[in-house]
């Protein structure tokens, strides 16, 4: 697990937006325990129709809540941040691995896999991601050797055709090269984990169209 260990503490824009969300939620929190906690002992401290007696009472309570309150409020407001990134770092790194396999197999490099590291989250939706990876392997496979096989029917027409030829059969012979030529192309952009060669390796180099029948031969015909 150790190869895919991330050294960026920041790998998604998701993360920005959750701290600066935990961020507002605690300033709302400070704002309303001020509200409620420290801004009456202040106004009683400002209070000139209250007794000196009281003021000092109330002067030293308001100094032992800022002993006892802010400090654990500081620690608990760093624990939830902590605790916020590492949360959100289980979900933000599989979602930069996923950016980064989507870009790879955009590229057309269908071996790769989502692998995730224990303590992520996401584990089955990258699961069913493999699935359909896997899925769409098995189909272009059997999309090469349709492929391979209609490039041996192509050869085998070619060479009966060259024994006899017709005249009216060197167009559809070469439209039929042609699809032949385009599907394979298609099928070179794709690359696929275990892929087998194709059965026929032989390259679509056919001679030329069978020349068309003599005059002799037509006027015989």
């Amino acid at each position: 697990m150790s190869r895919y260990k991330r050294r960026q503490l920041f790998v998604h824009p998701l993360q920005y937006w959750f701290v600066a969300t935990t961020l507002v939620y605690f300033s709302c929190i400070l704002v309303l325990l001020y509200g409620i906690v420290v801004l009456p002992m202040v106004q009683s401290l400002e209070d000139p129709s209250m007794p000196w007696q009281e003021q000092a009472q109330a002067a030293a309570h308001f100094l032992d809540i800022n002993a006892r309150v802010w400090p654990w409020l500081l620690v608990t407001f760093l624990g939830l941040l902590l605790h916020s990134i590492y949360f959100m770092h289980r979900i933000a790194g599989p979602l930069y691995r996923f950016t980064a396999l989507f870009q790879t197999i955009g590229a057309g490099n269908l071996h790769r896999r989502a692998k995730l590291r224990e303590h992520d989250y996401l584990h089955r939706e990258a699961q069913e991601f493999n699935a359909m990876l896997d899925r769409l392997e098995q189909k272009i496979e059997a999309l090469n050797v349709h492929c391979s096989t209609v490039t041996s029917a192509y050869e085998d027409l070619a060479l009966l055709v060259r024994k006899q030829p017709p005249a009216r059969a060197n167009a559809a012979l070469a439209k039929l090269k042609e699809e032949i030529l385009q599907f394979r192309l298609c099928l070179d952009g794709l690359k696929t984990r275990a892929l087998p060669p194709p059965h026929d390796q032989r390259a679509l180099d056919f001679a030329a169209p069978v020349a068309k029948d003599s005059p002799a031969t037509q006027k015989a015909a």
